[in-house]
């Protein structure tokens, strides 16, 4: 995959950029291929897959973006703990192949299936008869499991009448079969990915509730903010569009997309201007110069 992008043919202002989307090989419902499909058909022409804490799907997206005359930006996202409060770090214009990163992507994965065995098996005692083996087979072929597939998995199997019930009720932050995947400090997530000759934003802050971390992580390194998201309405856009301002970075937005029937259609919704991936991408090429 090419360490360094060029975006030639577009205008500053042409919002056909997508920068937090997610396949089948976390938890979204599609797989890269289908989801770099549907993005084209939404009007977008860059994109970057950013799977929770895996880069596995980008080769399969970045060939099929290829072939529609696309782009790819490569991305992950990191799942991380500060305080007992889930934070997650989006990691753009990655080199996935570097070593740090890919020993890291490793121990998730490891890390991921543990705890998934163990909210399941919190599950069973809760007279939950969730068939462990089934769930793991079912997934074989997702390399990070999250709580979105075993969300998905329990609504199919008629335990809760949507995916949402399953957190609600069994596995969100607050709820009773509720385990924590302590493996990542926000900080340490900000140096691998830098490490990987990437840059660094905060996703959706406000599910995070985490905005005293904002200030101490741009001295870190962070480079933006994720403004738009569907979490987040205009007073809490305000809010952190004015944080990142005072701050020096860069207003960032993306449309979380998970696929369809999750929620809803976002693809296109939240799409930013060439002008932001143009920047994204001068903060990339300064910082693996070290200037």
């Amino acid at each position: 995959m090419a360490r360094v992008l060029e975006f030639n043919g577009f205008s500053p202002d042409d919002k056909v950029v997508e920068l937090h989307t997610h396949s089948n090989m976390s938890d979204g419902l599609e797989s890269p291929e289908k989801l770099i499909r549907r993005a084209k058909r939404a009007g977008i022409r860059v994109i970057s897959l950013t799977d929770h804490d895996t880069v596995a799907g980008l080769p399969r997206a970045g060939a099929e973006a290829e072939r529609l005359g696309m782009k790819l930006v490569p991305g992950i996202e990191f799942t991380c703990i500060h305080d007992d409060r889930s934070v997650h770090i989006l990691g753009h214009l990655i080199q996935p192949e570097a070593p740090r990163l890919v020993s890291q992507i490793k121990t998730h994965e490891s890390a991921r299936v543990r705890r998934m065995g163990e909210i399941i098996d919190r599950l069973n005692h809760r007279g939950l008869p969730l068939d462990k083996k089934d769930f793991f087979t079912t997934y074989a072929n997702s390399p990070s499991i999250t709580r979105g597939q075993l969300g998905a998995y329990m609504f199919n199997k008629g335990f809760a009448r949507t995916r949402e019930e399953v957190f609600e009720k069994y596995i969100g932050e607050n709820a009773p079969c509720y385990v924590k995947l302590d493996i990542l400090s926000p900080f340490d997530a900000l140096e691998l990915i830098h490490d990987a000759g990437g840059v660094s934003t905060l996703a959706h802050p406000m599910l995070s509730g985490c905005d005293d971390l904002i200030p101490p992580m741009a001295e870190a390194g962070l480079t933006g903010i994720e403004v738009e998201h569907p979490s987040q309405d205009e007073d809490a856009r305000h809010h952190y569009r004015k944080m990142a301002e005072e701050l020096g970075l860069l207003c960032m937005g993306g449309s979380d997309c998970h696929g369809v029937p999750h929620k809803q259609n976002r693809l296109g919704q939240f799409s930013q201007p060439m002008s932001l991936l143009l920047a994204l991408s001068k903060r990339a090429k300064t910082r693996r110069a070290g200037i």
